[in-house]
């Protein structure tokens, strides 16, 4: 099967979708805000249904409806099952999945999340993955939540996906394994990396499926990006909500700036406080996070209490990697808490380029912002060994690779 590709005027920038959960995520949430983003046109809609019709599973449809809630025009996804709904165990709905004829990066992912959404109700649960039986949020409602999610995504041409604090609400929830406290434990497990708020009311806002899908795509935590909004959606949950409507919103849109790949990138930055470790430690902490995949770990001196000599150790991060590398953040230095923030960058235009200084290979980086060249730096360990084997001194060795390097890019993208 073969979706549509996105058509508009974006394509060649960074497409963009921001998920703005003022009442909570939920599976059918998620689909009728995603279709509802493109009502004028349909497209998605037919996306949605062609997907569940892939799946190939007797009786199972989706209904799409437009409704109003509190006010605001919004889109309802039912999902309808046609009989009793089977309790299905991961390898049966890793082989519906699988024999799909969906586009294979749907497939992978839609693999990834159901096997992620196991492994986690297992450690809820205390038993094996195989053995997880997709009772508590229906195993139609599941696939259709997942599939149908990621086709979407997929027809959206979307690139990246960040979302704003996720309210889980508040009270207790029933479940197959009786009343629990909210947020559900699969629920608390996925959400792990995302800052969460209770309430604003006493009742399950924020789903498994919905805390599982912002968490498979990679959703970077934070305010909405710079962008450019090509479309709005609004979808509409079950419940009737006190306060207001229960109602997620999503946001499509596009960075501007592709022509020169000058743009912004969202990253966070990890800040720990520590006085009472050595440098030895400070020092190995620092590789052993950059060769996990820090962006970057830098330290700064500080006076603590006591006037205790301390440093404030600085890592920045891509949101993917925050909590393996603020796992080993706690493990290498024994720190006590850690700050974060989401940091916007403005990011140049950038790329390696390799010259010949006297028979010597020398790797040069270089970047550009706007258009116009801004920096050109010779690969020390490249230079260092240029250096010993020619016998010219490494800041010859440098300057030479830098000037070549400058004929080879040029002044103009």
């Amino acid at each position: 099967m073969q979706l549509p590709a996105y058509k508009g005027s974006e394509m060649s920038n960074e497409r963009i979708l921001y998920v703005d959960p003022w009442s909570g995520i939920s599976g059918d949430m998620f689909l009728a805000a995603l279709v509802d983003s493109d009502r004028a046109e349909g497209r998605l809609e037919r996306v949605l249904k062609d997907a569940v019709a892939a799946l190939a599973i007797d009786g199972a449809s989706v209904e799409v409806s437009r409704d109003t809630e509190w006010g605001v025009a919004c889109t309802r996804i039912t999902v309808l099952e046609g009989r009793a709904p089977e309790l299905r165990h991961l390898p049966q709905m890793e082989t519906i999945i699988a024999g799909s004829g969906l586009p294979p990066a749907v497939i992978a992912r839609s693999l990834s999340a159901v096997r992620r959404l196991a492994e986690v109700e297992a450690s809820v649960h205390g038993c094996s993955v195989d053995h997880i039986h997709f009772h508590e949020v229906g195993a139609v409602d599941t696939l259709v939540d997942v599939v149908g999610t990621f086709a979407l995504i997929e027809a959206l041409g979307i690139d990246r996906v960040a979302v704003g604090t996720i309210p889980v609400g508040g009270g207790t929830v029933e479940i197959a394994h009786g009343r629990m406290g909210v947020p559900a434990p699969a629920t608390a497990r996925l959400l792990e990396g995302f800052p969460i708020v209770g309430g604003p009311e006493d009742r399950e806002l924020t789903t498994p499926t919905g805390a599982l899908l912002i968490s498979e795509m990679g959703a970077a935590s934070g305010a909405l990006p710079p962008m450019e909004i090509s479309s709005i959606g609004h979808g509409a949950g079950t419940m009737k909500l006190k306060g207001g409507p229960n109602v997620l919103r999503v946001l499509v849109g596009a960075t501007s700036g592709a022509e020169t790949g000058d743009g912004e990138d969202h990253v966070v930055e990890l800040q720990t406080n520590l006085d009472d470790v050595s440098g030895e430690v400070v020092g190995h902490a620092c590789r052993v996070l950059r060769e996990a995949g820090a962006l970057d770990v830098w330290t700064v001196p500080a006076t603590m209490k006591k006037e205790r000599p301390a440093v404030v150790m600085h890592v920045l991060v891509t949101p993917e990697l925050e909590a393996e590398l603020l796992a080993r953040l706690f493990a290498e230095t024994g720190t006590l808490g850690v700050r974060r923030q989401t940091i916007t960058r403005s990011v140049a235009d950038r790329g390696v380029v390799t010259v010949d200084v006297s028979g010597a290979a020398v790797r040069v980086k270089w970047g550009r912002w706007q258009g116009r060249l801004t920096s050109l730096a010779a690969e020390y360990e490249d230079a260092v060994a240029a250096s010993a084997a020619t016998g010219m001194p490494l800041r010859l060795i440098m300057e030479l690779a830098a000037a070549r390097a400058e004929d080879l890019v040029g002044e103009c993208a």
